[in-house]
């Protein structure tokens, strides 16, 4: 399955290594990597799981999915503010879900009419599309029955899932989890959203009780800011001192602890140091870049699309298993 590939291209990819090589000057069709010595772009703003970070409040929502997965809880709730880690997170938990165990479909983009996002559902288990909706939920309650026989949990990981259209939508998720045994569900819906998707949830009862583990992402600390940072700089250079302190303090004050700002400062204080040919990422750059980076941008509301212009599940998650959009 698709799923399975991406594990393999993700799990693959956490072996890359080469020599570190000499700083130089940095040449306009070079990127910036050669210049700081880097096997790779650190602070790329895509979801690859080669660059988790652990941190406690990542960490205990892991574990509290992990939780409500292993148990085949119905419904789980992760929550996060914008640009915090939600679909990272995401991406970590099915890298580490064994497909052995596990049989797991992602819906990246449920901003769909309730018929259209029971036809996404299918799809990314793999299935064929059949006309009747009837027919639809009985070819799926056959791929659980399936699974339950072979010793195979079933995973639906919906994510952006504040996007979904209609209270419709939400109610056909629901309904999945009424495939079940006298003991256990055979469906397990993980609902990932922006803080939203609280409210959305809370507005439906049925839906509501059903939530068996709720957990929410904020901002990093100013130690786990430090943390981050560091980490991901190890993950592609053995260097240890290209931020200073004083910058990693001033990139913390202007990001407020937001890890996708973190990573679009980080990101474009590199690329302004290897054209400035300093030595050292400090405050005095930061300072500089950081209004920049921090310029606001109008937020889009989320429009129902074609099936057809998401693409397949292998299209999008390509994407994070080369860490580049």
């Amino acid at each position: 399955m698709v799923v399975s590939e991406f594990r393999k291209d993700v799990r693959r990819s956490l072996w890359w290594s080469c020599s570190l090589p000499l700083v130089r000057p940095m040449k306009f069709e070079d990127d910036y990597t050669s210049y700081w010595g880097l096997r790779a772009l650190p602070f790329d703003n895509v979801p690859d799981p080669r660059f988790y970070v652990p941190c406690v409040q990542h960490d205990a929502a892991h574990r509290w999915l992990n939780y409500g997965i292993q148990a085949r809880k119905g419904i789980l709730l992760l929550t996060g503010d914008i640009g915090c880690g939600k679909t990272l997170l995401s991406r970590r938990l099915i890298v580490g879900l064994s497909p052995a165990q596990y049989d797991v479909a992602l819906v990246a983009n449920p901003a769909l009419s309730p018929s259209e996002l029971l036809d996404e559902v299918l799809a990314q288990f793999g299935l064929g599309l059949v006309q009747s909706k009837a027919a639809r939920l009985q070819m799926l309650n056959e791929r659980l029955q399936l699974n339950e026989q072979r010793g195979v949990s079933s995973v639906l990981v919906v994510d952006e899932a504040q996007a979904i259209e209609s209270l419709n939508g939400f109610e056909e998720l629901r309904l999945l989890t009424n495939f079940q045994l006298n003991d256990r569900y055979l469906l397990t819906v993980v609902l990932i959203g922006q803080p939203e998707l609280r409210g959305l949830v809370a507005d439906i009862p049925q839906l509501n009780q059903r939530i068996a583990v709720r957990t929410h992402l904020g901002p990093f600390t100013s130690e786990e800011t430090t943390a981050y940072i560091a980490a991901r700089m190890e993950a592609v250079t053995d260097r240890t001192d290209v931020f200073t302190k004083e910058a990693i303090a001033s990139i913390f004050e202007q990001s407020r602890g937001i890890g996708r700002v973190i990573n679009a400062l980080c990101d474009q204080c590199l690329f302004a140091g290897a054209i400035e040919q300093v030595t050292q990422i400090d405050d005095r750059l930061v300072q500089r870049i950081g209004p920049l980076t921090n310029t606001p941008t109008p937020v889009e509301k989320s429009t129902a699309k074609d099936p057809k212009e998401i693409g397949s599940y292998q299209e999008v998650i390509s994407k994070y298993a080369s860490g580049r959009q």
